[in-house]
């Protein structure tokens, strides 16, 4: 209105600027990613959308509504203090001020009389006659006076820049709006009082009203002026060169010629994939929030005379068991115990997110790939020798010869949280992919890489995402997911924080349990030997637990080896009598298995200078152990000359030292570097979202991966297939990436 261009001609472009700046935007969605802050709908592409500046989250952005989701939440009041000022004119309110609230969700832009007409009128505008000034939440609380004064601001005129707007169909701002007012009102804001007022040093805190509507004489008076389609001489000559040059594209054929090399070169959208888990998902409508919580002295009540005694313990699941004996948790107290923070016995394999048909077929599916592996695992009895594999492993150089990359199909969300450990089916390599992940809930994800839902890809398939089914064998973080062999092949092995040592058996169709802690230990790391009859697990104070995978009961009393968590454990390929663990105390030890009671002294020590995150052999017997660190290395340790079996040299000098950044901070999961296959190579995410692959003989980088597109976040865990160039690698948001040919 005329305040904000006498305020306006008054402080120059600059503040022309900034005015226009602060008021909402009023714009066509340009993608489908937004959401209404009001209603928490999407607001689909090219729908007509309103946002206003907040701070949010640690910075300034813009919250978008719907057109009506914004006019219903505006609302007008009476300033109760001297505070604030406009958001249009800069002007401080009075107590007393008649101001208008544009609101998105909890925040909320404020205009004066002055300036409430060039935020509003466009927004009211945008609703096609839908909404008036008197249909504003608290217009009916103001005085006559007042309500003449909001409708004459806020009421949509019929003005040249509204009908350029509708003529040109493109997005615009309110701060364009602003703009083109305040260059249209400057010279008849010139001649007014007000305006010398400002010549003069004075500043002009009068509230000024709209300027009138035009009556229909002056109307005319503009059409015999030609005048009449709002458009300057410019303007005119632009649409007619607009004009001759869509005719002669048109005569050339240019439209479809582009159309069809779009195609032709069409990349994949940017953002994450939406292939896997929640793929077909459906927004549930929100619940309930019920009554806000009190104190009982808020609430005027007296104070619980058993709760007198106070809390005996805390459980891990948080609920509390107090003096009187009672269990307290989630506002509640009872006398019988809380249900278990985790799964008891055996749980079938019922899919959190598949349906009764998809669990059949994906247990079908497994009896049918691992069905040759499962029967000869049963030939491993006592006094049975391990024979180990033979044949081509995965190398470095074949990794980086096969030129493996990222595609569309190759990308899905596993499960619902963070991967922490994942891997790959290794047991047919002419057969199908089958990749397992878990994560920090608890969750274990099967994904059938290939999988193609039987009458094309709009068909609903077996009612599984994509190939995806994730299960909740655990209430806790997942800290081992391995599929195993000799005795257990066939069978994947997991382990988790909340105590619990589980096979996911595809013959019975079940989550096996194998071993389950009495004393709520958090194992932290776990590993198994070749044969599957042995378990070795680790928890978060330090100890080590060796578990009878037959009997499901300790074979010793628990020993504390450190006084940390131990963050891996790791057998020795071959003879495995030599076991490595990985701490937070800056420290990496190798120990023999058989002395490894009460007492116990590590075969070597190899000290760090900050926190290790991982410590694994050489799958290839050469006894070098891979180690990595918080101090930006990576460490490859060559085992010790004519000491016994599993000795490392623990001298730093003798390592090989990798510079890497492993400063992941606090929301990406710690970088844990594995080998190759073959031995012959490191492989390790980046913070540049990259997959990099080393020498373990000289420590230079062979290669590296990515896909900016695909591959949106930092990838922390990862799995080489044994007998394929292929790398698996998870990330923070559940998703698995295969890079493969």
């Amino acid at each position: 209105g005329e305040g904000i261009a006498q305020d306006t001609t008054r402080r120059g472009p600059e503040a022309t600027s900034r005015i226009a700046m602060s008021l909402p935007k009023l714009e066509f969605a340009k993608t489908g990613r937004s959401t209404c802050r009001e209603c928490g709908e999407g607001i689909a592409q090219g729908v007509m959308r309103v946002g206003i500046e907040a701070f949010v989250a640690g910075r300034v952005c813009d919250c978008w509504s719907h057109v009506k989701c914004s006019l219903g939440a505006m609302f007008l009041e009476r300033c109760t203090a001297a505070r604030g000022k406009c958001k249009a004119t800069d002007e401080p309110f009075k107590k007393g001020d008649v101001r208008l609230a544009v609101c998105s969700k909890a925040h909320k832009a404020y205009y004066s009389m002055a300036g409430m007409g060039d935020a509003v009128r466009p927004i009211v505008e945008a609703s096609e006659g839908e909404y008036t000034a008197s249909d504003i939440t608290g217009f009916l609380a103001l005085s006559k006076e007042e309500r003449a004064a909001v409708c004459a601001a806020v009421d949509v005129k019929a003005t040249a820049s509204a009908k350029k707007r509708s003529r040109r169909g493109s997005d615009v701002t309110i701060a364009e709006v602003t703009v083109a007012a305040v260059k249209d009102e400057k010279k008849d804001a010139a001649d007014t009082p007000a305006s010398a007022n400002r010549r003069s040093g004075r500043r002009s805190s009068a509230v000024s009203a709209p300027p009138a509507p035009a009556t229909p004489a002056e109307d005319e008076e503009g059409e015999e002026a030609g005048d009449s389609d709002g458009l300057t001489d410019f303007e005119r000559q632009r649409e007619e060169i607009i004009a001759r040059n869509k005719a002669r594209m048109a005569a050339l054929n240019i439209g479809t010629l582009a159309s069809e090399v779009a195609t032709a070169s069409a990349k994949p959208a940017n953002g994450p994939s939406q292939r896997g888990i929640g793929s077909k998902r459906k927004k549930e409508p929100k619940e309930d929030a019920g009554p806000p919580r009190r104190s009982l002295r808020g609430q005027k009540i007296a104070p619980d005379a058993t709760l007198a005694g106070g809390v005996d313990y805390e459980r891990r699941d948080g609920t509390v068991i107090l003096a009187n004996g009672m269990y307290s948790g989630s506002g509640t107290r009872s006398d019988s115990p809380p249900p278990p923070s985790r799964p008891t016995g055996d749980v079938k394999l019922n899919s959190v997110n598949g349906e009764e048909s998809a669990d059949e077929a994906f247990i079908s599916f497994l009896r049918d790939t691992l069905s040759g592996v499962t029967a000869a695992s049963s030939d491993f009895g006592d006094g049975v020798t391990i024979k180990h594999d033979r044949g081509p492993f995965t190398s470095a150089k074949s990794l980086v010869g096969a030129k493996i990359k990222l595609t569309d199909e190759a990308v899905a969300k596993v499960v619902p949280r963070g991967v922490t450990h994942l891997d790959l089916a290794p047991y047919d390599p002419d057969g199908p992919l089958v990749a397992a992940a878990g994560d920090k809930d608890g969750n274990v994800g099967l994904w059938r890489v290939d999988y193609e839902a039987p009458g094309g890809a709009d068909d609903e398939g077996d009612g599984s995402d994509d190939g995806v089914l994730f299960y909740k064998p655990h209430g806790s973080y997942i800290c081992h997911l391995k599929w195993g062999r000799g005795g257990l092949a066939g069978r994947l092995l997991t382990c988790a924080y909340d105590g619990a040592v589980r096979t996911l058996d595809a013959e019975k169709g079940v989550f096996t349990e194998l071993f389950v802690s009495e004393d709520e230990d958090e194992f932290s790391a776990c590993d198994v030997t070749a044969d599957g009859r042995t378990i070795h697990l680790s928890d978060n104070v330090g100890n080590y637990h060796v578990v009878d995978a037959r009997s499901g009961k300790l074979t010793s009393p628990a020993v504390q080896l450190h006084e940390k968590k131990i963050n891996t454990v790791h057998l020795e390929p071959g003879a495995e009598r030599a076991v490595a663990t990985s701490c937070g105390d800056q420290t990496v030890c190798v120990w023999d298995v058989r002395k490894c009671g009460k007492g116990a002294k590590p075969l070597s020590r190899l000290q760090h200078s900050k926190s290790c995150q991982a410590a694994y052999f050489a799958p290839n017997g050469s006894g070098e152990l891979l180690t990595t660190c918080y101090d930006d290395l990576i460490r490859v340790w060559r085992p010790k000359s004519g000491a016994d079996a599993g000795s490392v040299n623990d001298d730093p000098k003798s390592c090989l030292k990798i510079k890497h950044n492993n400063q992941t901070g606090r929301w990406v999961l710690p970088f844990r570097a594995v080998w190759t296959p073959a031995g012959d190579g490191v492989v390790i995410g980046s913070m540049r979202r990259e997959i990099e692959v080393f020498e373990s003989s000289s420590g230079k980088l062979a290669g590296k991966y990515s896909d900016a597109e695909r591959m949106t976040a930092i990838a922390s865990r990862y799995a080489v297939h044994p007998s394929k160039d292929i790398i698996a690698a998870g990330t923070a948001s559940g998703r698995l990436h295969i890079y493969r040919k």
